[in-house]
């Protein structure tokens, strides 16, 4: 068994060995196998993120046309978008920092509101408002 430390940041270090593999290889088959390592930490990472939602899952009015699993890639597509894009010439390829940027801050935000929670029970333990709250919502 892996320590937390080493299996909390696994789909990150799939995704950066994927850009590694991508941005500094020349030969096709490479950007292939970087390609299958990035949709293997993108999903690891879904996978991960979907478990530990503790809020609920409503779909605006705004989100109707889009299924929930492509909003969950949308990071991901992002960055791979911006990876291509990196292909390109010089002055081109400057543009690609735009997609990679918003994916990053999309992924931290993901992040930052998904982290590993406890059981509801838990949080209502440790905090009375939360109690109160809970009780007149009955």
């Amino acid at each position: 068994m892996l320590p937390p430390f080493i299996y909390e940041r696994l789909p990150s270090l799939y995704l950066l060995a994927a850009i590694a593999i991508i941005t500094l290889s020349d030969q096709p088959l490479l950007w292939f196998a970087g390609a299958l390592l990035f949709i293997a930490g993108a999903v690891t990472w879904m996978m991960r993120s979907s478990y530990r939602r503790t809020d609920l899952i409503i779909f605006p009015s705004k989100r109707w046309l889009q299924p929930e699993w492509l909003y969950e890639a949308q990071p991901f597509i992002w960055l791979a978008a911006g990876l291509a894009m990196s292909q390109l010439p010089a002055p081109a390829a400057l543009i690609a920092l735009v997609p990679c940027l918003w994916a990053c801050r999309c992924l931290w935000a993901r992040h930052h509101y998904r982290r590993h929670a406890h059981g509801v029970i838990v949080h209502l333990r440790r905090d009375p408002a939360r109690r109160r709250l809970h009780r007149s919502l009955r």
